[in-house]
């Protein structure tokens, strides 16, 4: 099978055969009261007479007689003997040697006009011509090669009035018109065709099949109710919750990139505390300082980076200051950075000096101690404390 392969859905087989089997699985009496026939009388021209044989629904026999054309009467006695033959389908099934069957190919293009296209070729496939025998065919399937298998029933005319005429002579009028070996070698086709010729069919009472579909329609609408309906339901409450889930899902997003954002501050924050708290605190550094350079000294320039200070500035004796920082616990390393020079105006040293920043342990208790508390302490406490100190403490604070 490929893309262009045409697919041929036979819907009035399919809904037969849904029919069959919802009429399976209905109750026996209920089946009983939606049929219009009960049971088969099948007439088979045996010589000048027939064999009629009486079938129930199940297809069992319920009686089996010979009639001859002589025992017009017979009939009737049949009848009153098994009045339920009045509402059975009467068919009359051909015998072997009154038609003939074959299967036959034709064209895909054909099965529109299977009858007609048969029609006119029926002498290439049979002895006979469309104008002496009733036929009909019934399409079996699609070969795959662009052909159709149909299986062709034929009867002579002859073969099929005589028994009709003699039957109406009875007050009998068959349903249908069948052919025993069809029936025998293809029994799934049986009610698939009919050979019965339109002059003899019969019209059912307008009413009673109008009832008919009705109920039938009505069986049909209530099977839908009770197996798809509650499908249906299913699939709608399905979506909804879907629906739910996915409007849900946008709101967790939502949710998500929040969370994601504060993790992000929370990171970042952190990162600050922690960088602020391996920095050493630089207003202890300044008072440090402050305590160890004398008065006759003081400082030009200043540079503070990570763990490491540079100084500069002039002291009457820079060389002494060496010996002064390293006396401390916060500086370690110290050293000149240049070499000392005399400054002609004031005749002190200039000095440039770089040292290694270490916090004491003592320290880290007043780590967190802003200057503005210091300063307020210390004026609380009765302490002076200079000017220009302050003011350092002040401008470190704001950084």
């Amino acid at each position: 099978m490929n893309l262009d392969t045409t697919i041929d859905i036979d819907l009035k087989g399919f809904f037969q055969w849904w029919g069959k089997e919802l009429a399976f699985l209905a109750p026996k009496a209920l089946r009983r009261q939606l049929r219009d026939r009960h049971g088969n009388v099948i007439f088979t021209p045996n010589g000048q007479g027939f064999d009629v044989v009486f079938y129930d629904d199940d297809g069992n026999t319920v009686t089996q007689r010979r009639i001859e054309p002589a025992d017009i009467g017979h009939y009737q006695q049949l009848k009153n003997q098994y009045p339920a033959i009045e509402k059975a389908e009467l068919v009359l099934r051909l015998p072997a040697d009154h038609g003939l069957h074959k299967s036959v190919f034709l064209p895909a293009a054909a099965q529109e006009n299977l009858q007609q296209v048969l029609g006119f070729e029926l002498d290439r496939y049979t002895p006979f011509k469309m104008d002496h025998v009733y036929f009909s065919a019934i399409l079996i399937g699609n070969t795959g090669y662009g052909q159709l298998q149909v299986l062709l029933i034929i009867a002579p005319k002859k073969r099929l009035d005589e028994p009709l005429a003699l039957l109406e002579t009875w007050g009998v009028r068959p349903r249908r018109v069948d052919y025993l070996p069809t029936t025998t070698d293809f029994p799934q086709y049986h009610n698939a065709y009919n050979l019965l010729p339109e002059r003899y069919r019969q019209t059912g009472g307008t009413l009673r099949q109008s009832a008919h579909w009705l109920m039938s329609v009505l069986l049909l609408s209530l099977l839908f109710g009770v197996l798809v309906l509650p499908v249906w339901m299913e699939g709608q409450a399905v979506e909804s919750l879907k629906t739910r889930i996915r409007q849900l899902e946008k709101q967790n997003q939502v949710v998500d990139a929040q969370q994601t954002e504060i993790d992000a501050l929370r990171t970042e924050t952190q990162r600050l505390i922690d960088t602020k708290r391996q920095a050493p605190a630089l207003l202890p550094v300044l008072n440090e300082l402050s305590n160890l350079l004398n008065d006759d000294t003081w400082l030009t320039h200043m540079q503070f980076s990570g763990q490491h200070m540079q100084i500069q500035g002039q002291s009457p004796a820079a060389s002494a200051l060496i010996a002064a920082l390293e006396t401390s616990e916060f500086f370690s390393n110290v050293s000149f950075v240049s070499p000392l020079t005399q400054d002609k105006v004031t005749g002190r040293e200039r000095f440039q000096i770089g040292m290694d920043i270490t916090m004491p342990a003592s320290t880290d208790a007043v780590d967190g101690e802003s200057a503005s508390d210091r300063s307020a302490n210390a004026t609380s406490n009765g302490e002076d404390m200079p000017a220009g100190e302050a003011a350092l403490e002040e401008e470190a604070a704001g950084e």
